[in-house]
């Protein structure tokens, strides 16, 4: 979306500051989201694909490097708690994203791209946060529970 905020920017920027703003608050959040992303495809989701493999094999699991899959998924949920909050910023600066009056088809892209970007970030964040990571603390917390107890 980089080159349509820039295209968009030239047009209707000086009669638009907030579109530098929109543009600013979206860059931001995706380079956030991009390691966002790669930690979750790289550490925490692997892990939890461990704990349930293990929870299914009626095993036991040892616990993670990072202590209790609870630490990553805190780290996960307060990243999406600022990405609601970019994401509120954007829809407000953006007017519910309506583009400005005359707008070109290219700004309308934009603004359409950026609703469904919403949309599928509250997805995102809905199925994480209110399903998946509920469910991986409690897979977690029953695989370790089948330790055995080591003798010191």
């Amino acid at each position: 979306m980089g080159t349509l905020f820039k295209e968009i920017n030239a047009g209707y920027g000086k009669d638009h500051p907030e579109l530098k703003r929109i543009e600013v608050l979206f860059s931001g959040m995706a380079k956030t989201l991009l390691m966002h992303l790669l930690k979750e495809e790289q550490t925490l989701f692997p892990y939890i694909a461990r704990v349930e493999s293990a929870v299914t094999q009626n095993a036991s699991i040892s616990w993670p490097p990072f202590g209790t899959v609870g630490n990553p998924i805190r780290m996960m949920v307060l990243e999406h708690d600022q990405a609601n909050e970019e994401i509120k910023e954007i829809r407000r600066l953006s007017n519910g994203y309506t583009p400005p009056p005359g707008a070109s088809d290219t700004c309308v892209a934009l603004y359409g791209a950026l609703a469904e970007f919403e949309m599928d970030m509250r997805e995102h964040i809905r199925t994480e946060d209110h399903l998946l990571f509920p469910r991986a603390i409690s897979m977690e917390e029953e695989a370790c529970a089948k330790r055995k107890p080591t003798v010191g």
